[in-house]
C-alpha cells in the first residue's frame, strides 16, 4: 500500500531523523493518534501523522495467497500493542509547538495482510491480480470497514486489512520534502 506521512520539524534533517524512527516499524491502523486530518499550522498539529487515506497497490512479489482458518483471521485482525503510536514514539503525546516548525511530507510504502473472502484460491488470485489497476482507496474514517472483521459485512468489497501496518520504505517517487511552512499559505 502507499501512505503519506506528515512530519512537523524545524528542518529537513530533523524531519528525516523523525522519519527514520518509524521506518521498519509497525503502526496500528486503529490507533487514532497515528492519523490526523488537522489543518497545517493549527495549534496542536501532530509531530508525526499519517494522512487519513492510503492506496492498495496489490500483493508484493514475495507474497502468497493461501487459505487460512478463522482462528488465523482473528489473530491477524488483532492490533499489536507495540504498534500504538505511544509505544513506537514515546514522546508522541506532546505536540510540538514552534513558530518555526514546518510540515514535511513523503509517500511511504507500507505493508499489511489482506484477508479475502472467496470460495476458492483461484477466485482470490483473480481479485488480487486486479488490485494494481484498481488501486482501492482505504480511508481511515471508514476504519471499521477496512480494519475490522465486520468489514466483511459489506458485500461490495471482499477484502479487509490487518490493522498492523509495517512501514517498509520511503517511495522512490516521493522523497521527504517541505510541504508547508508558517510563511507559506
Amino acid at each position: 500500500m502507499a501512505a503519506t506521512i506528515y512530519i512537523l520539524a524545524g528542518s529537513l534533517s530533523e524531519a528525516q531523523g523523525k522519519l527514520n524512527e518509524v521506518l521498519s516499524k509497525s503502526i496500528d491502523a486503529l490507533d487514532p493518534d497515528w492519523f490526523s486530518d488537522a489543518w497545517f499550522g493549527m495549534p496542536g498539529f501532530p509531530e508525526i501523522s499519517f494522512a487519513t487515506a492510503m492506496e492498495v497497490w496489490g500483493a508484493g512479489p514475495q507474497d502468497t495467497c493461501k487459505a487460512i482458518s478463522a482462528f488465523e483471521v482473528e489473530r491477524l485482525m488483532r492490533s499489536f500493542p507495540d504498534a500504538s503510536k505511544a509505544n513506537v514514539l514515546a514522546r508522541s503525546s506532546a505536540p510540538v509547538q514552534s513558530e518555526r516548525a514546518s510540515v514535511y511530507w513523503s509517500d511511504l510504502k507500507v505493508k499489511t495482510n489482506g484477508i479475502l473472502k472467496f470460495s476458492s484460491e483461484t477466485e482470490a488470485k483473480k481479485f488480487i491480480a486486479l488490485l494494481p489497476e484498481e488501486r482501492p482507496h482505504v480511508h481511515w474514517e471508514m476504519a471499521n470497514d477496512w480494519f475490522e472483521l465486520e468489514g466483511f459485512d459489506d458485500a461490495e468489497y471482499p477484502m479487509i486489512l490487518s490493522p498492523n501496518i509495517e512501514v517498509v520504505a520511503v517511495s522512490e517517487f516521493s522523497p521527504l520534502r517541505l510541504h508547508w511552512s508558517h510563511g507559506h499559505r
